[in-house]
């Protein structure tokens, strides 16, 4: 992978873990949603992550809108684990949603960034490349302590 797109990589998936759990603290402040009435709804609040539908589907909605809150009782209702949930309603529809926790999502882009991070550290001038041994004094080609070929910076 070339040096800039990986750094690019690394900073773009850096901002958007630090967004995220910006997004999960705030969560417990306040919210934001989505209603597509009657047939979607989704948003943040309370830690999640949320998306509800009803079925059968409706072609199209009958009110859009959106909506920022604030929690009255902040962490009250914090939620730390995933949920689906299903209700049948009269009329035979049924409404269906599931809650995914914004640290999870953050978590699962956040490992791979820091081990990018961690990878692609800087090594001091004069150490192998690979095990970090000093090469300073030495006429050798390949690394003493692992063979590795690589010169030195």
């Amino acid at each position: 992978m070339r040096q800039r797109l990986r750094s690019t990589i690394k900073w773009t998936g850096t901002a958007a873990t630090v967004g995220l759990l910006v997004v999960w603290v705030g969560s417990a402040f306040g919210g934001a949603g989505f209603d597509c009435s009657p047939t979607l709804n989704g948003g943040v609040r309370s830690g999640c992550l949320y998306l509800g539908w009803e079925t059968p589907w409706r072609a199209w909605p009958q009110s859009w809108h959106g909506e920022v809150y604030r929690n009255m009782r902040v962490g009250m209702f914090w939620e730390w684990w995933f949920a689906v949930w299903q209700v049948a309603l009269p009329g035979g529809i049924t409404y269906a949603g599931v809650a995914i926790p914004v640290w999870s999502i953050a978590i699962t882009m956040g490992t791979p960034i820091a081990w990018l991070w961690i990878r692609d550290r800087r090594r001091a001038p004069g150490l192998c490349l690979n095990c970090g041994y000093d090469l300073r004094g030495t006429d050798h080609a390949a690394c003493p302590e692992c063979g590795d070929q690589k010169a030195p910076r």
